[in-house]
């Protein structure tokens, strides 16, 4: 039986506002974070339990650097249904925790 309960929770990052959720499946983390003008565009870091148990993903300082890391990468949170995703996230989350 899953207790946990996911929650939307906000970030501003250089002044701009995030919506972010972890979900905690049975066998992946997912960190899903969302333009706050428009829910269809979002960008999404996928993470297996077993590699990540050890990592806080509910650090904001984390969750700004994910947001960074995809703005680099070419994810532009002003377009409408853009969606970028990550699958084995765990490497770029622990390069990212290391800075």
């Amino acid at each position: 039986m899953k207790v946990y309960k996911k929650e939307v929770r906000k970030i501003t990052v250089n002044e701009v506002l995030f919506l972010y959720v972890v979900d905690e499946q049975a066998y992946d983390i997912t960190i899903r974070i969302y333009s706050n003008a428009f829910k269809s565009t979002f960008v999404e870091f996928v993470a297996p339990w077993e590699e990540s148990w050890d990592i806080l993903l509910y650090e904001p300082k984390l969750i700004s650097k994910l947001v960074q890391y995809a703005i680099n990468q070419g994810w532009d949170f002003h377009q409408k249904n853009n969606q970028m995703k990550f699958d084995n996230a765990t490497r770029i989350i622990r390069v990212l925790m290391a800075e």
